[in-house]
Parts: structure tokens; C-alpha cells; sequence
């Protein structure tokens, strides 16, 4: 077996580090089986095709969710329900899935409507994120709004997949990168055939149909379900991308839409990896003078920025030439490490955890960066895998995925790219497209635009040296929406309303409970 992270490295953990049809017509509300009807009628379930009209009208039964013991006291105001819909949006009669939901009833006796939240991934649990509702949503949305997460179809409660056992995906983990120099991207591909044939094995028809628009088309029986004649949305990362496919194919059904970490979903899987693999280096190159400049023991030392870099890079090196062992007997592996550095990245508020991690880790204890690429894959420290997170990740992005025919040649050149413009991360991060090229199920007919005629303005929120989702990809996807405001957070780490600025904070929450679009141009930071 052989290993790359996936192409869209668009990550899952927005939580963790608080705490990526044949045919030319465009795809259309009408042509996706919805009704171009409902657009127009303000009844959440006029015009809506027969074949759906039950999905849409369903009762939802309330009750205790499935939270762990530990999280009952923090479990102790949500309710939880599951939604049923149907596994093919073009073949309503072929069977049902389900989308399990989380809710937080709004302080005020008359709220102002239900806000859907999603935290990213793909693969992210928006039922565990209602954990942190209070991390999430300000006092003052949840005043004024439900608060609603969802985990999208396939993900973890929400008749989620399972491909390999807990032995399994430590095996796949313990694989060293891709090498072309010993390995051919035939390997590669079969590797992930592999995977994606356990998938079907072991989980129901939905694997088959987790893409993007699937899911935007849940969350619009999700809004008629919960009785609301226009969706309104907070998404962070990858579930902006969400988002915006909802604002397409709904553009009448949207209202406030808060899309925090724009992804460009229009980028090609080359080009969405070099960019994050930058990004990345950005960032870590912040934290090596942040760590210099700040800390009497920088774990990299004091003798410059460029000396700190190449020190992790020798690290990274050794880790990917020795035999390295963590305390459970583990091999870690360059990968392993390499998220290990990443996940901290995501937050300046980490920067000392990284420094911790990296300290022992020059010192030949590795366990603090395998803990961190655990966390970012949902494995405890007892070795099972909480979430189905790295599995629903790929099926996926190789179900979205818009450039399957690339040639081995291309990826080829695409990798030394990557090792020249990022030379920490880029070596090993490429080929992820062979991955998608070995998965079984075809991709989805991407949309023709994400223009999105809605009545409200859409509000995008970008930071200027977000690693994950970088900058540039808010402002493509304010001009790919068309009514759309950029609000841009001047900062580093990956998404901004989270992130403690006050000022984000406060536009955020006035567009949400009053609808005040920032003006144009407006920066926080």
C-alpha cells in the first residue's frame, strides 16, 4: 500500500484546532428533481417535485442524541432527530438514507429562524460541534436563532460509511509517502480501490452519493423539515463550498449565508494542493519568527528564520529515512508528522503546543506530533477511531473531484512544483489525484457556475494568511457568486470568526441577527 493525503487538504478540523452525468446542460433547481416551482413560493414545500414531496413534509421525532458520557453535561439543552432523504436526488425510488441533526432552541420566545452550522472537512460532525455551540455562535445568535448542526450524508451519525477496522486504518497510516522513485502510481491507484471497494462492502448505497450537491440539496429538505421559508447558514472551510452550492441551485430559498474560509470549488486538485502547501509554509514560516522572536526555548532556536525552516525540514527528513517508533509502538511516519505540524497551524493559539510538540520531538519523542495527526484522523488515545472522518473525507473529494484525467506525467511535474514553491510540505502532499483516480465510484457532473441570484447578499469572510483556505479563495468565490460582500479578516490561522477578533465577531453577528452588510472593503485584524 502507499499513501498521500488526498488533493483537497480542505481539513475537518475547524474544532480541533480551536480546541479542503453526462450531459452540457446546466444543472438547474428543475433539472436537480427539486421543482423550479419552490423557488418562487414562499411555502416551504410548494412546487416541490411528487417524487419528493414526502421528504419534504416529513415529521421529525425528538429526542436524547448520541453524545458520549462525557458529553452529557455538555448535551444537556440539545435534542437530536434524524431526517430521511433520499440516497439518489436523480432516483428518488432507490432507497432512503438519513441525516442525523442537532438542535439548540434560541433563548428568545420568538426566534427569527433556524441557522444551519456546518464546521468543514469533508467528513466534519456539525452534531458534534453543537457541543461548542457556545464557541460557535455568539450569545447574541443564539438569542435570535435555532441552532442547528447537521453531519452531512455518510458522515459519522448520519448513516455514516466504514471502510476499514481501527487495525486497518493504522496499517494505512503507517504506509510512508508516495515515492516515485520506488513505488509507480499504479500502487497508488490500486491502493485506493482498495479502500473504496471495503467501503462499499461494509456501508450502505450513500457512499456512492456523499458529493457536495447531494448534500446541498439535504440541507434544503432540512429547511423544509424545520419549517423555514429561507435557509439561513454558517459554514466554515469546506462547508462554505456547501454553502455556495446551495446558494446556486437555491438562490430563492437563501437567506443569511455566513461563508467563513471561502473555498474556490471552480480549482482543480493541482492547484487547490500547491496553494494550500504554500499556505502552509506561510504560516509555519510566521510561527518560526512568532517562536524566535517570543519564546526563550523556540524549539528551532534563534538563529533566523530560514535556519529554523530548514531544521524541519531535516526532521521531517530523518523521520521519512529512520525507523522512528512513538510510545505505543507505533511507527510514525513523514506524513504522520507533517500533519502533526499542521494541525497546531491552525490557530495562533496553538503556536505553543507546535513548539511543545516540536521540542520533543528533536529530542527523539515523537508522541505529541502522532497525537496531533490522530486528532486530525478522530483516533483516541485507546487506539479507536471516534468518527469516520478520514474515510468520509476522501469519498468525498473523489466524488467532487474535477480532474481525474490528469497524466502521471502532469502529476509528475505538479510534485516538483510543489517540492520548489513549498519545500517543507510540498514533498509530501503531491500525487494526491491518483488516489481519486483509483476510487470506484465516478464524479458528479460539476456545476456550469456558483452564480447565485439570491435577494439577500451573501457574506464571505476571508483572513489574508489563512493556511487551509487561502485568501485568494474568498475573493474568487465573492466574484463566482455574484451578490456576494467580502469581509477580510487581516490575521493568520485558518478561519476568522472564531478566531477572537471582536470586530469579525461583531459584523458577523450584525449581518446574522439584523442583516447589516459590512461595506465594501471592510477589514478587520
Amino acid at each position: 500500500m502507499t499513501r498521500t493525503p488526498p488533493a483537497r487538504w480542505v481539513a475537518a478540523a475547524v474544532a480541533v484546532a480551536a480546541l479542503a452525468l453526462t450531459g452540457c446542460a446546466p444543472q438547474s433547481q428543475q433539472d436537480s428533481g427539486l421543482g423550479a416551482a419552490s423557488q418562487a413560493d414562499p411555502d416551504v414545500t410548494a412546487g416541490t417535485d411528487s417524487a419528493l414531496a414526502t421528504y419534504y413534509t416529513q415529521d421529525l421525532s425528538w429526542g436524547e442524541c448520541d453524545y458520549s458520557q462525557e458529553d452529557q453535561d455538555a448535551a444537556k439543552n440539545l435534542e437530536c432527530a434524524r431526517v430521511s432523504a433520499p440516497v439518489d436526488y436523480a432516483n428518488p425510488g432507490a432507497g432512503d438514507t438519513f441525516v442525523e441533526v442537532s438542535r439548540l432552541s434560541a433563548s428568545e420566545d420568538d426566534p427569527q429562524g433556524t441557522l444551519f452550522l456546518n464546521p468543514g472537512g469533508p467528513g466534519g460532525s456539525g452534531v458534534d460541534m453543537m457541543l461548542s455551540a457556545g464557541f460557535f455562535a455568539s450569545a447574541s445568535v443564539r438569542d435570535n436563532y435555532d441552532i442547528v448542526g447537521f453531519d452531512p450524508r455518510g458522515v459519522e451519525r448520519s448513516d455514516g460509511i466504514d471502510c476499514l477496522t481501527d487495525q486497518e486504518m493504522d496499517e494505512w497510516r503507517a504506509e510512508p509517502a508516495f515515492e516515485p522513485g520506488t513505488e509507480t502510481v499504479a500502487d497508488m491507484r490500486a491502493t485506493y480501490a482498495q479502500i473504496g471497494a471495503k467501503c462499499h462492502e461494509k456501508s450502505s448505497p450513500v457512499v456512492a452519493h456523499m458529493d457536495t450537491q447531494s448534500v446541498a440539496k439535504d440541507l434544503d429538505v432540512l429547511r423544509a423539515v424545520f419549517d423555514q421559508p429561507a435557509t439561513h447558514y454558517l459554514g466554515f472551510s469546506y462547508g462554505t463550498e456547501i454553502g455556495a452550492t446551495y446558494a446556486h441551485l437555491f438562490p430563492q430559498r437563501t437567506g443569511r449565508f455566513v461563508l467563513d474560509g471561502g473555498v474556490d470549488p471552480t480549482m482543480d486538485e493541482r492547484a487547490v494542493t500547491l496553494d494550500q502547501a504554500k499556505g502552509f509554509e506561510d504560516n509555519l514560516r510566521h510561527w518560526v519568527q512568532d517562536c524566535q522572536d517570543s519564546n526563550n526555548r523556540c524549539a528551532v532556536g534563534t538563529d533566523g528564520v530560514a535556519a529554523g525552516m530548514e531544521q524541519i525540514q531535516d526532521l521531517l527528513a530523518k523521520v521519512s529515512d529512520e525507523d522512528i517508533t512513538v510510545s505505543d509502538g507505533r511507527r510514525i511516519t513523514a506524513v504522520n508528522a507533517v500533519e502533526g505540524i499542521l494541525v497546531p497551524l491552525y490557530s495562533t493559539a496553538s503556536y505553543a503546543q507546535l513548539n511543545s510538540a516540536l521540542e520533543k520531538a528533536f529530542d527523539g519523542n515523537f508522541d505529541e506530533l502522532m497525537g496531533y495527526s490522530d486528532s486530525n484522523h478522530g483516533r483516541n488515545s485507546s487506539g479507536e477511531y471516534t468518527s469516520n472522518v478520514s474515510e468520509a473525507f476522501t469519498a468525498v473529494n473523489c466524488l467532487d473531484t474535477v480532474s481525474r484525467g490528469i497524466s502521471d506525467q502532469d502529476m509528475a511535474q505538479a510534485a516538483e512544483t510543489m517540492a520548489e514553491e513549498a519545500p517543507t510540505f510540498g514533498p509530501y502532499l503531491s500525487y494526491g489525484d491518483a488516489a481519486c483516480q483509483g476510487w470506484p465510484d465516478e464524479p458528479v457532473t460539476p456545476l456550469d457556475s456558483y452564480a447565485a441570484d439570491t435577494d439577500e447578499t451573501l457574506l464571505v469572510v476571508g483572513t489574508t494568511h489563512d493556511p487551509a483556505t487561502p485568501y485568494a479563495w474568498s475573493e474568487a468565490l465573492v466574484a463566482e457568486l455574484g451578490n456576494a460582500r467580502l469581509l477580510t479578516h487581516d490575521g493568520w490561522g485558518h478561519t476568522a470568526y472564531v478566531s477572537g477578533d471582536s470586530c469579525i465577531k461583531d459584523a458577523v453577528d450584525n449581518y446574522l441577527v439584523s442583516g447589516t452588510v459590512p461595506e465594501q472593503g471592510a477589514t478587520c485584524g
